[in-house]
């Protein structure tokens, strides 16, 4: 259990009026196991259970600068299964149950409230849970990149990285051409959720492996992908000049690994049915995947003496890569059926 005070549970409901926190114990342990637990991972969300019942004292400051990762990490936390367990719970003490049936209770003091009062109150915590949990996950996404670069590693911090890289909602999906909700937020509007974004990681292997890899070859895609987990060091700054030939790596990468991700998000904007696409939308969308891969498929074959040059072998098996005569033209990328004719025929959409 996350959450065992009247006190704590202020912190997220100020004007609860509950004289007792023993109603809600069960939908606590609804919304920590059912759904809590698995976007922390089993590891995490133990350790925070140890973190929580080995502190005596009462969570009842908000964060600030002082409190540490544990701190942050349950706080949040907390809060997912506050909002998620009220909003559970609505339905149910909405009506009291006696030996004589079933009844409204109401008090006193308080008006009854209707049907329209209650669906509010419900849409409104499960909205909250949802924004809770996304704060939660990208809270941890950013303490994984942290916990990367920390020259003098944080002792809290490291066992919650090393403990949420086993939860299968940990943010980098390092296999995919887009490996987070972050990147492909920059590419289609799923705001922010990292929630939708786990949830549309089939559909996102499913493009990769069914329609990208075909299109360009599989050694070429792990190519990029290898590359794209390298992009910030292809960003070039003042102090790190570069040479003309790193630029043009640099712009022929970069301008690739885009081409590929929108062809992907295009792709998964016409085939998940996580987001709420209109049918007009999902069209659009198809025909844009069409024309994106084929963009794709051109740009590679016009600039095919690149990534020979950066990777030989991923090139040349790709069904993309055209060996070379002896006459042709360096960089122009396209096949000669005989010399002097340059001809590209596209292969076939998958």
């Amino acid at each position: 259990m996350l959450i065992r005070s009247l006190q704590e549970l202020r912190l997220f409901f100020p004007s609860h009026a509950m004289q007792s926190i023993d109603p809600l114990i069960g939908f606590f342990d609804n919304s920590e196991h059912d759904f809590l637990q698995d976007k922390l991972g089993t590891p995490l969300y133990n350790y925070l259970c140890q973190y929580y019942k080995g502190n005596d004292s009462s969570f009842i400051d908000v964060e600030d600068e002082d409190t540490s990762y544990n701190g942050r990490l349950l706080l949040m936390a907390q809060r997912v299964v506050a909002f998620d367990a009220f909003g559970r719970a609505i339905g149910v003490h909405a009506v009291s149950i006696s030996n004589a049936g079933v009844n409204i209770s109401v008090a006193d003091d308080y008006l009854k409230p209707d049907k329209e009062a209650i669906d509010t109150y419900r849409s409104t915590c499960v909205k909250e849970a949802h924004s809770a949990l996304n704060r939660l996950l990208a809270t941890l996404e950013e303490w994984t990149q942290t916990a990367a670069a920390a020259e003098e590693p944080d002792e809290e911090l490291t066992a919650i990285v090393s403990k949420w890289k086993q939860s299968r909602f940990f943010y980098l999906a390092a296999d995919l051409i887009i490996p987070s909700a972050k990147v492909l937020q920059e590419y289609l509007n799923i705001y922010d959720s990292r929630e939708k974004f786990i949830q549309m990681l089939p559909d996102l292997r499913y493009i990769q492996e069914e329609m990208l890899i075909p299109g360009i070859g599989e050694e070429l895609t792990d190519f990029l992908v290898s590359k794209s987990q390298q992009i910030p060091q292809y960003v070039a700054t003042e102090s790190q000049p570069e040479s003309e030939e790193d630029a043009a790596e640099r712009k022929l990468i970069m301008r690739t690994i885009h081409a590929a991700r929108k062809f992907t998000a295009a792709a998964l904007e016409e085939r998940t049915l996580i987001l709420r696409t209109p049918s007009d939308r999902r069209q659009k969308a198809h025909d844009e995947q069409v024309r994106l891969l084929q963009s794709l498929k051109e740009y590679i074959v016009h600039h095919q003496d690149g990534f020979i040059a950066l990777a030989e072998s991923a090139m040349e098996e790709s069904p993309l890569y055209i060996a070379p005569d002896e006459d042709r033209q360096p960089s122009t990328g396209f096949k000669n059926n005989r010399k002097g004719n340059a001809i590209f025929v596209t292969p076939p959409l998958r």
